[in-house]
């Protein structure tokens, strides 16, 4: 079965039930027992999706509404474990790492995080990006704002090569979006989730046909031309944060953290002609004490560069 066909059947299994109350049309949600990575698990998708529907306005016998919430607890902690795996191969999220994301991240976004306007978080590097917006959304205890989060994870899966499991985490969003959030709950919205997703996947796909990957220095450009864009940025909490969060985690190029007052400075006084004479300041510096030259000596004058190219 494939997905548009499983929201079709989400869909008429609501419409008859809303119109025959018949508890016969549940009987079958009985003998699924599809394991939640198997293809064969969109099944199961319209007998959530009818309990999500109704579950605030219907009567459903105890045993379906045990079964559904039991199925629903089920696809949580298979995320949540997904989700770890996924992101401890590219280096766990330890204690410093948890602790600056609690002290300067979450009190910005708690409760009120949403897609748009975009935020900081969304020009980070993806394997951080990821890392946080996990991280937030098992913060999250607002239901609207883990919607947008949830939006924002599936993205981010898909873009990393992940688009199996971000389709299913965006059915996890329609599903739980049901009397939440009207845009989420959409099943058309969702169609056009879906479709997005599968083209932010297509880059990330043909970079492992060519055997290639996007390098991380390049990732750091993309989010210094975001950072130094004045119509996206402005001098906010959240873009300080940000700034202090990839000086803090990238610590294999400590020369970002020389860059990280600059940056702010800018950020407050759009000063461009400023940012550009303490960049070339740093970089003289940094060549003029570099003894011998490394790959992440390359990588961290190839950042200087590229912020001056974008200073001109």
């Amino acid at each position: 079965m494939n997905i548009n066909k499983a929201i079709y059947k989400s869909e008429q299994l609501v419409s008859l039930y809303g119109e025959q109350q018949n508890e016969g049309l549940l009987e079958e949600s009985k003998k699924l027992n599809r394991g939640i990575d198997s293809k064969a698990y969109l099944s199961t998708i319209k007998y959530l999706y009818l309990y999500q529907y109704y579950k605030t306005s219907q009567t459903f016998p105890s045993w379906y509404s045990t079964l559904m919430q039991k199925k629903i607890n089920d696809l949580y902690d298979y995320f949540e474990k997904t989700f770890a795996n996924i992101i401890n191969k590219h280096g766990k999220v330890d204690e410093e790492l948890e602790s600056f994301l609690s002290r300067r991240v979450v009190w910005l976004y708690k409760g009120n995080f949403r897609v748009y306007p975009t935020s900081p978080v969304d020009y980070l590097p993806l394997e951080l990006r990821l890392k946080v917006y996990v991280y937030l959304y098992g913060e999250e205890d607002d239901p609207k704002a883990s919607c947008h989060l949830r939006n924002r994870i599936a993205v981010t899966l898909a873009k990393l090569g992940h688009l199996d499991l971000a389709n299913l985490f965006s059915i996890y969003n329609w599903l739980m979006a049901q009397g939440i959030n009207t845009h989420f709950a959409k099943s058309s919205n969702l169609k056009t989730t879906l479709s997005q997703l599968k083209h932010a996947n297509e880059y990330n796909k043909k970079l492992q046909q060519e055997g290639q990957s996007v390098p991380l220095v390049t990732e750091l450009c993309f989010y210094f031309t975001k950072l130094l864009n004045r119509q996206l940025m402005k001098y906010d909490r959240a873009n300080v944060a940000m700034i202090d969060l990839v000086a803090f985690y990238y610590k294999q190029y400590p020369q970002l953290e020389q860059l990280s007052l600059p940056f702010k400075t800018y950020l407050r006084t759009k000063d461009m002609k400023e940012l550009r004479d303490k960049v070339e300041q740093k970089r003289g510096e940094f060549i003029k004490a570099t003894n011998e030259v490394t790959s992440l000596i390359e990588d961290q004058v190839t950042l200087y560069n590229f912020i001056l190219r974008i200073c001109i």
